[in-house]
C-alpha cells in the first residue's frame, strides 16, 4: 500500500492513529527479531514528526534489538531516536534515561571510554529532571542510580582518581536506598566498585561494605568470586584466620559454579601461595600447587600460573630444606619467563625463587639476581608495590647479612616507594626494621628514630598485632632499647621492658625474649645505678640460658651484668662471687667465639688488681680487632687500675702510631 498518497487526504487525528498503528507494527517486527520494522519506524516519524513519545517508543525497540548479542550496532539508531525526542522535548525524563543506558552498553559491549562520558552526560540530565518531574517509581530510580554507578565506576577504571570510585559507589548506595527489591547483579557491581576502591585508599570499612554486597550476590559465580576476592583483602588487613577460611569457602564454591574458569583456580592459587610464604605454612603452598595444577589442565600456556607454582614449590624447598625442589622451581619459572618475560608477575616470581635459593645455600649472588629480576617487573610497571617491597627486603637481608650500610640504604629507598603505592602494616613493620639495622649499624640515631615512627604507625594499623604479630612488638621494644642507650633516658628501657612482657604472656617460648629482657633491665640498671633493675637482669639472663646453654652473646651481656652489680653492690661477698660468675661466662663466651669477650676480662682482671692477666686479655683483644676506639679505651673506668701501669701505657703508644 503507497501510505503516502493515502495521508494525504486524511485529517490529523487519522494521522496520529496510522502513526500508532504503524508504530506498533515495527515494534512487533523487531520483537520477533525482523530489523524491515525500521522502515515503518521512519513512515510513522514523518506522519507525526513532532511527537517525542514516537521517536522515543522507536528508540526503546531499537535499544531492546541491540541488546541481543551481536545486534550492539543497532544501539547507534537507538541513540539517533532519543537524540531526536529530546530535542523535541528537552524534559524528557525517560528518553534522557534510557538513551545513558544504550550508550552504557555500547562502552560495555566495544570497551570505548567515551561512551562511558557520554552516557554519564545523558544521565545527568534525567537525574536533574528528576526534582521536577516529582518521579516516585522506586524500581525506575533505582535503576538510573545502578546504571549511574556503572559508568562512574568505568569511568574511575580509567582514570583511577578515587574521586570518582567515590562517584560511583554513591550512586550505587542511592540505588540501595529504594525499596526496591534488587538483583544479584547490582549487589555484584557495588561491591566490585568498592573492592577497587579500598586497596587505593586503604580503607577497611570499603573491604566491610564490599563484603556484604557481595554476600548479597552470592548466589552467582560473579558473587562467590567477589565475595572471596573482599574475604581475600580482608585477610590481608587484619591477618584474621576466620576471614582465611571463609575466602577459602568462597573460593570452593566459586569452582563449584565454573570449574572450568581458569582464573578463579589462578586467584586461589595466589590467595593461598601468599598466606604460605607469610606464615612459613607448607600445607597452604601444597594446596597452591594443587590449584596450580587444576588451572594449567585448563589453560597449558600460562606463565602467570607457573610462576606461582614456582614461587610455592621454592618456598616449600626453603622451609623443609629440599633442595630438589627449588631446583625443580627453577626449572618452572624458566618455562613462565619463556612464555611471558612480559608479564611483571613472572618476573616477580622469579626474584622469589632466587632468593629461596639464595636464603638456602647463604649465597650472596642470588640475593643479587633476585633484586635483578624485581627490578626487571618494575620496568614493565612500576605501580607494582609488591616489587618495590621485594627487592627492598632483598636489600635488607643482604644488609644484615653482610652488615653492608650501602644494602641498607638502598632497602630505605625501595622501602618509601613501596609505602608510598601500598601503605599495608606488613610493609610499615619491615621498612622498620631495616630503619632499625640501619641506625644499629650507622651509630646514628635519626634512623633509629624513624624505625620508631613506623613501627607505631604499622602497630596502629594492626590493632591485633599484639596477638597474632608477637614479633613486630619484640622488634619494637629492641628499638626503643637501642634508642634509650642514645638518649641515655629510662623512659625508653622501661617501655621497652612493659612490651617485652607483653611479648611474654603471649607466647612464654618467644625465641630470644628472656635475653632481651636481661638487657633492657640492665641498661636501665646501668643509667639508674639502683641494684633492683640488675638483679631482675640476672634471673632473665638465667632463664634465657635454660633455653640456650651456648649462646655467647648472651654469656658475654649475663656477664658484664654481673660486672655492673659488682661494682656497686655493698656486700664484698657477694661481689666477690659474681666476678667470679662473670669470670666463667666469659670465658665460656669466649670458647663458643665471641671476640669481645677478651676486652670484658681484661676489664675483669684490671677490676680484681690482677694486671699481668688484664694486659694479656687487651691485647688478646687488639689480635681480634675487638677493642673499643681508643677515646673509649682511655675514658673506661673499669680500667682505671691497668692504665697507671707501663705495659698499657706502651700498648697504648704502640695503639696510636698504628
Amino acid at each position: 500500500m503507497d501510505y503516502r498518497l493515502e495521508t494525504d487526504s486524511m485529517d490529523s487525528k487519522e494521522r496520529v492513529v496510522l502513526g500508532d498503528a504503524l508504530l506498533f507494527e515495527g515494534e512487533l517486527k523487531l520483537l520477533k527479531g525482523d530489523f524491515s520494522g525500521t522502515d515503518l519506524f521512519d513512515m510513522a516519524s514523518k506522519l507525526d514528526p513532532e511527537n517525542p513519545e514516537i521517536f522515543f517508543r522507536q528508540g526503546l525497540s531499537l535499544f531492546e534489538f541491540g541488546s541481543r548479542e551481536g545486534k550492539e550496532k543497532t544501539l547507534l539508531s537507538a541513540n539517533r531516536k532519543f537524540k531526536t525526542a529530546t530535542q523535541i522535548h528537552p524534559e524528557y525524563f525517560d528518553a534522557w534515561h534510557v538513551w545513558g543506558s544504550s550508550l552504557m552498553m555500547l562502552g560495555l559491549t566495544f570497551h570505548e571510554h567515551h561512551y562511558f562520558l557520554e552516557a554519564e552526560d545523558k544521565l545527568k540530565k534525567a537525574i536533574l529532571l528528576l526534582n521536577k518531574q516529582e518521579l516516585k517509581d522506586s524500581s525506575v530510580l533505582s535503576q538510573l542510580y545502578w546504571d549511574f554507578g556503572v559508568i562512574w565506576h568505568h569511568i574511575a577504571l580509567h582514570s583511577t582518581e578515587p574521586s570518582d570510585f567515590y562517584t560511583a559507589i554513591d550512586a550505587f548506595q542511592k540505588a540501595a536506598s529504594y525499596p526496591e527489591k534488587l538483583p544479584a547483579d547490582f549487589w555484584n557491581d557495588f561491591g566490585s566498585a568498592c573492592l577497587e576502591l579500598a586497596p587505593q585508599v586503604n580503607d577497611i570499612r570499603l573491604c566491610i561494605k564490599a563484603t556484604n554486597c557481595f554476600k548479597q550476590g552470592s548466589t552467582t559465580f560473579e558473587g562467590w568470586s567477589g565475595l572471596a576476592k573482599a574475604l581475600q583483602m580482608l585477610y590481608e588487613q587484619t591477618h584474621d584466620e576466620d576471614h582465611f577460611t571463609q575466602a577459602n569457602e568462597c573460593f570452593s564454591s566459586a569452582v563449584g559454579l565454573s570449574p572450568n574458569d581458569r582464573e578463579i583456580w589462578e586467584n586461589w592459587a595466589k590467595f593461598l601461595c601468599d598466606s604460605g610464604k607469610r606464615l612459613s605454612d607448607t600445607k597452604r603452598l601444597s594446596a597452591a600447587i594443587e590449584k596450580c595444577h587444576r588451572a594449567s589442565s585448563i589453560s597449558s600456556e600460562n606463565p602467570v600460573v607457573l610462576g606461582l607454582w614456582a614461587e610455592a614449590l621454592a618456598t616449600i624447598g626453603e622451609l623443609t630444606e629440599k633442595v630438589e625442589l627449588i631446583y625443580e622451581a627453577q626449572n618452572k619459572i624458566a618455562e613462565a619467563i619463556q612464555q611471558g618475560d612480559g608479564l611483571h608477575e613472572v618476573w616477580y616470581s622469579a626474584g622469589v625463587v632466587c632468593t629461596a635459593l639464595g636464603n638456602y645455600l647463604n649465597d650472596i649472588d642470588c640475593y643479587f639476581q633476585a633484586i635483578e629480576r624485581f627490578q626487571e617487573g618494575i620496568s614493565l610497571d612500576r605501580t607494582q608495590h609488591r616489587l618495590w617491597h621485594a627487592i627492598a627486603l632483598t636489600y635488607t637481608q643482604i644488609g644484615e647479612r653482610d652488615e653492608d650500610l650501602i644494602c641498607l640504604e638502598r632497602a630505605h629507598k625501595f622501602f618509601s616507594k613501596a609505602l608510598e603505592l601500598h601503605p599495608s602494616s606488613f610493609y610499615q613493620i619491615d621498612y622498620a626494621f631495616a630503619l632499625s639495622k640501619l641506625g644499629d649499624l650507622s651509630d646514628d640515631q635519626k634512623w633509629l628514630e624513624q624505625a620508631i615512627c613506623y613501627y607505631e604507625r604499622g602497630l596502629n594499623i594492626q590493632k591485633n598485632a599484639i596477638y597474632i604479630h608477637p614479633e613486630w612488638l619484640f622488634h619494637y621494644a629492641c628499638t626503643l632499647d637501642t634508642l634509650g642507650q642514645f638518649y641515655d633516658d629510662d623512659s625508653f628501657f622501661t617501655k621497652a621492658i612493659e612490651i617485652f612482657s607483653h611479648v611474654l604472656m603471649i607466647d612464654p617460648d618467644f625465641s630470644g625474649i628472656h635475653h632481651k629482657i636481661a638487657l633492657s633491665f640492665s641498661h636501665l640498671g646501668d643509667l639508674t645505678s639502683e641494684l633492683d633493675p640488675f638483679y631482675r637482669a640476672l634471673h632473665h639472663f638465667r632463664l634465657s640460658l635454660k633455653h640456650e646453654e651456648e649462646n655467647d652473646k648472651a654469656l658475654y651481656d649475663f656477664a658484664t651484668a654481673l660486672l655492673h652489680v659488682s661494682q656497686v653492690t655493698p656486700d664484698q661477698v657477694e661481689a666477690d662471687q659474681m666476678y667470679r660468675e662473670a669470670e666463667h661466662k666469659l670465658i665460656q663466651s669466649a670458647r663458643l667465639g665471641n671476640a669481645q669477650a677478651y676486652y670484658q676480662l681484661g676489664c675483669l682482671y684490671s677490676l680484681l688488681g690482677q694486671y699481668e692477666k688484664a694486659m694479656c686479655f687487651i691485647e688478646k683483644a687488639g689480635e681480634f680487632k675487638s677493642l673499643p676506639p681508643i677515646d673509649e679505651l682511655i675514658a673506661d673506668e673499669w680500667l682505671d687500675g691497668l692504665r697507671a701501669t707501663a705495659d698499657f701505657r706502651e700498648f697504648l703508644y704502640n695503639l696510636e702510631r698504628k
